[in-house]
C-alpha cells in the first residue's frame, strides 16, 4: 500500500510544549522508575545511573519518543514497481550511462590482464615491476574515493563525475604514448583517481533517481556491467590486439577503448542531479521537501556520525574482513592457474571471463528478491548478503582445490556469483539506513577499509603463505576464517535495520517540519535550534533527546547539577562533538555535520570558561588575532573599539600582556574576544566560574549592556542567582536530558529543581 504523508501540525517540531511555554519533563519526578534513597553522589550511584540510562538506550530508548510504525519505514510496505515504471519515473539515462562507465572501467582493467606479457616485453620489466603498476590504478580508485565522497556531498554530482571519467581518459590515452614504467605508473595512477568517482557518486545518486521498489533491480543493472564487462572485455581486447597487431598493439587498443569512455564522461555533463534524499522523503513524507543551503560536511563528523549508524558499521567491519578473500582470491588463483595447469596470461583470462558467467544470471534474480524482502523483512537482506559472502569464501576454497580447469571454473563461477549478490543485497540496506547527505561518503569508507584491511592485509599474509607453503595453502588458511568472521558481523548488523530506519524517518520528519516552519512568511526562526540530540563519549551516553530554541535577542541560562551535560551541550553545538541522533541549526541552516571553524564563520561562537585567552599575548594581540580574515584595517580598527567601548576596563591596557591580567580581566577579555568576530549568538560557559562577587556584578553588567543591545546569548550558569539576574529563560538540565524550560522566575518557584542545584540532589529523588 501507499503510504500517507506524515504531518506535524506544530510546525516547529516541538513534541512538548505547554501553554505557558515551559517544559516539565520530570512528570512525577521519575521517568525509569530508579530512585537513589540516599541523595549522595557517591561513586556507585554514578555508576548505577549510568548503567541505567544506558540499558534503557539500548532496550529502545526514551519511553516517552514519538513511535514510529513500521509502514513509514523508507521501502518497507511500498506498493510493487516495475522495473519498466522505474526507469519510466527516472529516466533511462543515468541508469545507462553510469552502467555503461562501469562496462568501460571493467574493459579497461582487462587490457592489463590480456595484455600484459607484452606490455612488460615492451619496457622489459620484471612481474613485481608489472604487479605495481597494475596496483597503483585499484590503490588510487580505493583511496582517491574518500576525497571524492568529501565532494560529491557537497557538490553538483554529475558535474564532479563528468569531470572524474574525464581525468580518466585523459591519462588512459596518456599511458599509451608513455616511454618508460615509470611514466605507466604514473599514468595508471591518474587512471585510478579518476575511476574513483564510481564508489561515492554511482549508487548515491542512483538511489535518488528511482524508487526505492526498485532499488534493489537497479543496482543489479548497475552491477551487472563488472560481470559483462569480465566476460566480454577479455574478448574485446584480445580481438582488437589481434586485428591491429604487432608487439606494441596494446597502444592501440588503450586508444580505442578510451573513446567510448570518454564519450560516456561527456554525457554525463548533460544529465541531471537529482535532489539529495529525494526518494525517502517521497516514501516517508509524501513530498520532495525543498532544496536549502547547507554547509559543507566535515569528514571527521561524517566518519562519526557514520560510525554510530549500528547496521552501516557492522557492514563495515563485516567488509572490513571479507577484504582478505576480496583481494587475495584473484591473484593467488592467477598464480595457482600458472603454477598447477600451466596456463598462460590469454587462457587464464579466459578461465576468469568464464567464471563471471554465474554473477550475470544471478544478478536479475538477486535484485528481484531483493526488492520483495525490502518491502516485508528488510533485516533478511542483510543474512542473505552474507549468505552470499559465505558461499564466496566456501566455494573459492573448493576452486582451487579442484584438479581439472573445469571444476576450477565452474567453482568459481559460483564464488563470484556469491560476491555479487552479496553487494547487490545489501547495498539496498545500507544506503537506506544512511543519511542521505553522507551517503557519498559513506560508501567511499567500505571502499576504503575493504582496500585497507584486504589489500594490505590478505595480499601480504598471502604472499607469505604462499612463498612458504602454496597458493592452496594460503587460500585454505585465509579465506575461510575471514568469510565466517565476515559473515557473522555482517549478520549481527540485521538486529539493527529497524531501528536505525527509525532515526531516518524521524529525521525526515523533524527536517519537514523545519522546512514548513521556513516557508511561513511570518515565521520566527529561532536563532539555534537543537532537535531530538543524542551524544556519547564512547559507550556512554551523555545526552538524551535534546530539545532547544534559542531566539533573536533572547539570553537563555543553562543550568543543573554538575555533569549534567551542559557543556558538553555547548560543546555539541560549537562542532566540538557529533551526535548519534538529531540536529543544530543556525537560523534555519542545518550544521551537524559541519566542522568548528565553519560555524565559528556562521556566527556560532563559544567562550570557555577559564580558558578563554591566549596569555602570553597582550590584549591587543588577542582581540587581533580572530579578526585575521578581516581584509580591512578600517574594519579591524572599528570591532576593536567597539570592544573597548563595552569594556573600559580593557581599553585602558590594550598592551598588557593576558596572563598579568586579573581573574575578572581575564574572563572579561574572553568575551571581547567572542564578541569582536560579532556572533549570530554566544555561548558561554561558566561566566561565574572562581569569580569574587564583586568581579561577578561588573561582568553581569557587562551581560545587561550585550543583551540591551540584542546580542543572543546562551550561557552555562552553576549558580541560580547570576542565571536569574541576566537571563529570560533558564532551562534545568539532569543526567542529560531537559527537565524544565520556560521563565526564570517560575524556576526559582520549583523547589525541587532549586534544591537539585543547591545541594546537588536529584530532581528525581524529591
Amino acid at each position: 500500500m501507499s503510504k500517507p504523508e506524515v504531518r506535524d501540525e506544530s510546525g516547529d517540531g516541538s513534541r512538548d510544549e505547554s501553554g505557558d511555554g515551559s517544559r516539565d519533563e520530570s512528570g512525577d519526578g521519575s521517568r525509569d522508575g530508579s530512585r537513589d534513597e540516599s541523595g549522595d553522589e557517591s561513586l556507585s550511584s554514578l555508576v548505577g545511573t549510568i548503567l541505567d540510562e544506558e540499558q534503557r538506550r539500548l532496550e529502545g530508548g526514551d519511553p516517552d519518543a514519538e513511535v514510529v510504525v513500521d509502514d513509514l519505514l523508507p521501502g518497507v510496505g511500498d506498493d510493487p514497481v516495475s522495473l519498466r515504471e522505474a526507469v519510466g519515473r527516472g529516466g533511462w539515462g543515468i541508469l545507462a550511462v553510469f552502467t555503461f562507465v562501469e562496462f568501460m572501467e571493467t574493459v579497461e582493467r582487462s587490457i592489463m590482464s590480456v595484455l600484459a606479457p607484452d606490455i612488460q616485453a615492451t619496457f622489459d620489466i620484471s612481474d613485481t615491476t608489472l604487479g605495481a603498476i597494475a596496483g597503483a590504478t585499484g590503490a588510487l580508485m580505493v583511496l582517491g574515493s574518500t576525497p571524492m565522497g568529501v565532494l560529491a556531498d557537497r557538490l553538483h554530482r554529475m558535474r564532479l563525475a563528468g569531470i572524474a571519467t574525464g581525468v580518466w581518459t585523459i591519462f588512459l590515452v596518456a599511458s599509451a604514448f608513455v616511454a618508460n614504467s615509470f611514466q605507466l605508473f604514473v599514468a595508471k595512477m591518474g587512471i585510478g583517481l579518476g575511476q574513483a568517482n564510481t564508489i561515492p557518486i554511482h549508487e548515491p545518486v542512483l538511489a535518488d533517481t528511482y524508487p526505492i521498489a526498485a532499488r534493489g533491480r537497479i543496482f543489479a543493472v548497475h552491477r551487472l556491467a563488472t560481470p559483462v564487462g569480465g566476460v566480454l572485455g577479455p574478448l574485446i581486447v584480445g580481438g582488437l590486439a589481434v586485428l591491429i597487431g604487432g608487439t606494441e598493439a596494446w597502444r592501440g587498443v588503450v586508444i580505442i577503448v578510451a573513446i567510448p569512455a570518454a564519450l560516456a564522461g561527456l554525457a554525463t555533463f548533460f544529465l541531471k542531479d537529482p535532489g539529495r534524499g529525494r526518494n525517502e522523503q517521497l516514501s516517508v513524507l509524501g513530498e520532495e521537501l525543498a532544496t536549502r543551503r547547507a554547509l559543507p560536511i566535515a569528514l571527521s563528523a561524517a566518519a562519526e556520525r557514520l560510525r554510530r549508524i549500528r547496521t552501516y558499521n557492522h557492514v563495515l567491519m563485516g567488509f572490513s574482513v571479507i577484504g582478505f578473500n576480496l583481494f587475495s582470491v584473484p591473484l593467488l588463483m592467477s598464480l595457482h592457474l600458472e603454477e598447477e595447469f600451466g596456463l598462460g596470461a590469454l587462457d587464464r583470462g579466459v578461465v576468469f571471463s568464464l567464471s563471471q558467467i554465474g554473477a550475470v544470471v544471478a544478478l536479475p534474480i538477486a535484485g528481484i528478491y531483493a526488492d520483495r524482502i525490502l518491502r516485508v523483512t528488510p533485516e533478511r537482506l542483510v543474512f542473505l548478503g552474507a549468505g552470499g559472502m559465505l558461499i564466496n569464501g566456501c566455494f573459492a576454497v573448493l576452486a582451487i582445490h579442484m584438479r581439472s580447469e573445469a571444476l576450477l571454473t565452474l567453482a568459481m563461477v559460483v564464488a563470484n556469483a556469491g560476491s555479487l549478490v552479496a553487494f547487490v543485497t545489501l547495498s539496498p540496506i545500507v544506503t537506506a539506513v544512511t543519511p542521505y547527505r553522507l551517503r557519498s561518503q559513506g560508501a567511499a569508507l567500505i571502499g576504503v577499509f575493504m582496500f585497507l584491511f584486504g589489500a594490505f592485509g590478505g595480499l601480504i599474509l598471502g604472499g607469505l603463505l604462499s612463498d612458504a607453503f602454496s597458493e592452496r595453502v594460503a587460500l585454505t588458511v585465509i579465506v575461510p576464517p575471514a568469510s565466517i568472521v565476515g559473515a557473522v558481523l555482517i549478520s549481527l548488523g540485521s538486529r539493527y535495520v529497524r531501528s536505525d530506519l527509525r532515526l531516518v524517518v524521524e529525521e525526515l520528519r523533524e527536517e519537514q517540519s523545519a522546512v514548513r516552519r521556513l516557508s511561513q512568511d511570518d515565521a520566527e526562526v529561532p536563532v539555534l535550534q537543537i532537535r531530538n540530540l543524542d551524544f556519547s563519549y564512547g559507550a556512554v551516553q551523555v545526552l538524551f533527546d535534546v530539545d532547544l530554541d534559542v531566539h533573536r535577542g533572547e539570553v537563555v541560562a543553562l543550568v543543573g547539577t554538575n555533569g549534567a551535560g551542559k557543556s558538553t551541550l555547548l560543546r555539541v553545538i560549537s562542532g566540538l562533538g557529533t551526535p548519534q541522533r538529531g540536529v543544530v541549526r543556525l537560523n534555519g541552516l542545518t550544521l551537524t555535520f559541519s566542522t568548528a571553524e565553519l560555524r565559528y564563520r556562521e556566527g556560532i561562537v563559544q567562550v570557555r570558561g577559564g580558558h578563554g585567552v591566549i596569555p602570553d599575548l597582550t590584549v591587543d594581540e588577542n582581540l587581533e588575532i580572530f579578526l585575521t580574515t578581516e581584509s580591512s584595517r578600517a574594519e579591524i580598527d572599528r570591532r576593536k573599539q567597539r570592544v573597548y567601548d563595552t569594556f573600559p576596563g580593557l581599553a585602558d591596557v590594550p598592551k598588557k600582556r593576558a596572563g598579568d591580567l586579573s581573574g575578572g580581566q581575564q574572563q572579561m577579555l574572553a568575551v571581547s574576544i567572542a564578541l569582536v568576530s560579532e556572533p549570530e549568538i554566544l555561548l558561554i560557559d561558566e561566566l561565574s566560574l572562581g569569580l569574587a562577587p564583586v568581579v561577578v556584578e561588573d561582568l553581569l553588567a557587562v551581560v545587561e549592556r550585550l543583551k540591551a543591545d540584542g546580542v543572543t546569548i546562551l550561557i552555562v550558569e552553576q549558580s541560580l542567582n547570576v542565571a536569574a539576574a541576566i537571563a529570560d529563560r533558564a532551562v534545568f538540565m539532569e543526567k542529560g536530558r531537559i527537565r524544565f524550560d520556560g521563565p526564570t522566575r517560575d524556576l526559582l518557584s520549583r523547589d525541587d529543581l532549586a534544591r537539585a542545584v543547591f545541594f546537588r540532589e536529584s530532581a528525581e529523588d524529591l
